[in-house]
């Protein structure tokens, strides 16, 4: 807040000086233009006094000796003063712990210079501590010489307090994410490694008694293989998740179209086992976001439609629509649906709606997906169509993306990543 915005000029400060110097002289009065002079100037001085004190800030008017000459309710009440005490006193007087940078503050401002901090610190003679915003500027008695100095104060140690339990806070917190990315590498490092032991015994086993083994063994061994290979992609789907924050997103400008095309391509086998038909409107925007993630995250949710449909010929639609500051993505399919109140649970770790049996899978994918798309400042949601029949999967992503965190998927070469 500028104290210039309380003050219209010179005139104010020259009329209220002069109001206050004929309290303090005999005046004679000579005619009736005298007294009405006498009288213009006690009505200034009321009105400008009255001013000064309901300004909803904390303001002091100085002379140029530095006595006190009027302040606002709302610097009593930060100063603790009391404004019948310290009229006409000095202000090194009435505080004497004032440090001397601010008094050759004071001293410049007297010399006509506007001065302001948004933050500094005033260290007290008792050691305690005090933030504060000012900013002092001069008024006039005319054109040319200087009455004193008008100060406006603010008291931000409360809101310094705060950011310091903030950053302490956030620092603490950096450490323990550390900790626990640490945490999650050697989990990640520890479970896969007899998990992979495991895998390779009973590969051996295979080999050599499959000659020897009846249709149950066989079963049972196999059971074991599909357990661990899911054991396997919950470890690295886990680790990937804990370690969403630890990079910016790698923001670039590309074409919608030509990812939605490359991901249809890595899909294809599934595509046509499906017999489905992905349907993409044309001439489809670039947009911006951390291409490799967008990417995945439309993999998953066209994963998703192919798996969850029984119907003879699958179909998805993808539809974009353009608000100001978003683009929404929308992917509807004719598959088996998603009951609406499981909505908004379906993107919680490791939650699964139907049995592993049924519908292979680790429960985090769309857990990620939201990850994903919450760290470019959009969102995900599901709905059911109108008919009632399949699912609509939605997104919004900003047309400006801030550079926010992303989530590394791959952080070992051999880790993978299955939803």
């Amino acid at each position: 807040m500028s104290i210039e915005c309380f003050f219209g000029g010179a005139q104010f400060k020259s009329e209220f000086l002069k109001s206050r110097e004929s309290k303090n002289r005999k005046i004679n009065i000579h005619s009736g233009q005298d007294k009405r002079m006498i009288i213009q100037a006690g009505i200034q001085k009321t009105f400008f006094e009255n001013i000064i004190k309901n300004i909803p800030a904390a303001l002091a008017v100085f002379d140029n000796d530095l006595n006190y000459l009027v302040t606002s309710k709302r610097w009593n009440e930060q100063t603790n003063l009391n404004p019948t005490l310290i009229m006409g006193q000095n202000m090194y007087e009435v505080v004497p712990d004032i440090p001397k940078k601010w008094k050759d503050i004071h001293q410049r401002g007297l010399q006509g210079e506007n001065l302001k901090s948004d933050e500094d610190i005033f260290k007290r003679a008792d050691g305690s501590i005090e933030w504060f915003r000012w900013e002092v500027l001069p008024w006039y008695e005319d054109e040319n010489t200087i009455g004193g100095i008008i100060l406006f104060v603010e008291q931000i140690t409360k809101r310094k307090t705060l950011e310091k339990k903030m950053k302490s806070i956030i620092k603490a917190l950096n450490t323990s994410n550390s900790e626990l990315e640490r945490f999650a590498h050697i989990c990640a490092h520890d479970l896969n490694e007899p998990l992979r032991t495991i895998s390779n015994y009973i590969q051996i086993l295979e080999s050599e008694l499959k000659d020897n083994l009846d249709n149950n063994s066989k079963d049972y061994l196999d059971n074991i293989t599909k357990n661990v290979k899911h054991m396997s992609n919950l470890v690295n789907g886990l680790l990937a998740y804990s370690q969403f924050g630890t990079q910016c997103l790698r923001v670039s400008s590309f074409s919608l179209g030509s990812i939605i095309e490359s991901v249809k391509m890595s899909l294809e086998d599934k595509i046509c086992q499906k017999n489905a038909e992905v349907r993409v409107p044309l001439n489809l925007p670039k947009i911006e976001g951390d291409m490799a993630l967008i990417s995945r995250v439309i993999q998953n949710i066209l994963s998703n439609s192919l798996k969850f449909n029984e119907n003879p010929q699958s179909c998805i639609e993808i539809t974009m629509f353009e608000k100001k500051k978003f683009w929404i993505i929308s992917f509807q399919d004719n598959g088996i649906g998603i009951d609406p109140k499981f909505h908004k649970s379906i993107f919680r770790i490791f939650n699964r709606l139907h049995p592993l049996s049924d519908y292979p899978g680790t429960g985090m994918g769309l857990c990620i997906c939201k990850k994903i798309i919450e760290a470019h400042g959009g969102k995900i949601w599901v709905e059911t169509p109108a008919s009632g029949e399949g699912t609509i999967f939605s997104l919004s992503l900003p047309k400006k993306i801030e550079k926010r965190v992303r989530l590394d998927f791959m952080p070992h070469s051999h880790s993978t990543y299955r939803y």
